[in-house]
């Protein structure tokens, strides 16, 4: 499996892109987090997951400025740690193996995401898509 290249394997990753590499996010600071329940309802062939959505002041930059991510089908959600000290020490994503069809093929891989303090993951979960909503200038 390869890995998770967030430059190509997140949708609107340009918004935010410094020079065509994906931005630093040590120290960046959150400023909301919104869980979505989502919308399961089999009788009417509905399976949206848990979504969730993260806007994060990128402080260490040259010039700071909120993204918006949204995070789709989400599960395994934990945090810890959360406080009004709530500055990241990185952002990172990798593929993770799900296992295989009947047939034998591959399952779509989750996304493992994690969301660190320096002292040890902050926000955690798995999703299947992730998006950079938004970007704005800070202040």
């Amino acid at each position: 499996m390869q890995p998770f290249n967030p430059v190509t394997d997140i949708a609107n990753s340009q918004l935010i892109l410094e020079l065509g590499e994906w931005p630093n996010f040590h120290d960046a600071e959150v400023h909301n987090l919104n869980i979505w329940r989502g919308d399961v309802r089999p009788e009417d062939d509905t399976w949206i997951g848990p979504v969730l959505e993260l806007k994060l002041e990128l402080c260490a930059l040259q010039h700071p400025y909120l993204v918006t991510l949204r995070f789709h089908d989400c599960e395994g959600i934990g945090l810890q740690g959360f406080n009004h000290q709530n500055a990241l020490y990185d952002l990172s994503f990798k593929y993770e193996e799900r296992g295989t069809l009947r047939n034998g093929e591959p399952m779509t891989p989750y996304i493992r995401v994690s969301f660190e303090h320096a002292f040890g993951a902050a926000l955690q979960f798995r999703c299947f898509r992730i998006e950079v909503v938004s970007r704005q200038e800070a202040g």
